[in-house]
């Protein structure tokens, strides 16, 4: 964890999180009101059916009960409604942040889509549609078959490209350093699960990883060899990758609901409506176009570069 956040969440010397232990205190707080205020209404209703013979207890009994009652119902309606209010201000002040964090979350799948597709030896019978599928062990694990010196076709013949698995190291280390931003500038907005599962994208070692031995091995068999010695950390990056998009997803719709048409992204084409959250979500199916482009399936494989194999 870098020092600007761990400055930002440090606790004092005794290891206490005043803004954290505060927030998580509230609600059980709130449920021993609860169930305090419940026992006084049953508690006060029982009294007044059983001994209602006493007079005090007939006159006063059914009247705290119901007094009570209403103070529960009461204190249960207001902070509900305390609670969405300030939810709806926290994804109002989220949404900049979701925003930046989809182009961010998205660079990082396209980066590893790119190898995993053309590391596999042929096009798959049942395409994956989705990065839950595409990242799965058994597809994930043609990773091995990567030739680390594939180059990517040069947009301008005089430049030198870097190497497919290159690029996406690149692709992925740039993707986590926009996270890390993020995480700094907007942290206090932001849901502290959603924090949580970001921060821990930031800090995935299989990423600093993947880039060192992209850095130093050019030989296939080399290659192969170090990324079968992180068979654990890949299967645990993509997991943890699958889940952060996955709860991104899941705030960004939730974020949409406070978003008026104004705010919404527009479309230039006429007719088109895009939805409330077109511009939060990270995208996650994998469509035939997405398949047709580079690189292709076979493309990338230390025996398939030149004959595309299986397509």
């Amino acid at each position: 964890m870098s020092a600007a956040r761990r400055s930002k969440r440090s606790p004092d010397e005794s290891g206490f999180h005043p803004e954290v232990e505060w927030h998580a205190d509230r609600p059980l707080h709130r449920r021993r009101v609860y169930l305090v205020l419940a026992a006084l209404v049953l508690l006060t209703t029982i009294a007044s059916v059983v001994l209602r013979e006493v007079e005090w207890v007939d006159r006063f009994g059914p009247n705290l009960s119901t007094e009570v009652f209403g103070i529960l119902i009461t204190l249960v309606f207001v902070h509900r409604f305390l609670e969405q209010q300030d939810r709806a201000r926290r994804l109002r002040g989220s949404i900049g942040a979701l925003r930046k964090a989809s182009r961010a979350l998205t660079r990082m799948a396209d980066g590893w889509g790119a190898l995993v597709k053309g590391s596999l030896r042929r096009m798959p019978a049942e395409r994956p549609s989705s990065l839950d599928t595409l990242f799965t062990p058994y597809v994930a694990e043609s990773l091995v078959d990567l030739d680390p010196s594939a180059a990517r076709r040069a947009s301008d013949p005089d430049q030198d490209e870097p190497s497919w698995v290159e690029w996406a190291a690149n692709e992925v280390v740039a993707a986590q350093q926009m996270l890390q931003s993020i995480i700094v500038t907007y942290g206090p907005s932001l849901d502290p699960a959603y924090v949580e599962a970001v921060d821990d994208l930031v800090d995935d070692p299989f990423v600093q990883r993947f880039a060192r031995i992209v850095a130093d091995q050019k030989n296939t068999r080399a290659w192969r060899v170090q990324l079968n010695t992180t068979r654990a950390l890949r299967e645990a990056h993509f997991d943890r990758l699958l889940h952060t998009i996955a709860l991104h997803n899941r705030i960004a719709a939730e974020a949409a609901t406070v978003r008026t048409r104004r705010q919404a992204p527009r479309s230039g084409s006429i007719g088109v409506t895009l939805a409330l959250d077109y511009d939060l979500k990270v995208p996650t199916r994998r469509d035939a176009g997405w398949w047709a482009q580079a690189p292709a399936p076979g493309t990338l494989c230390t025996d398939g570069r030149d004959g595309r194999a299986g397509i």
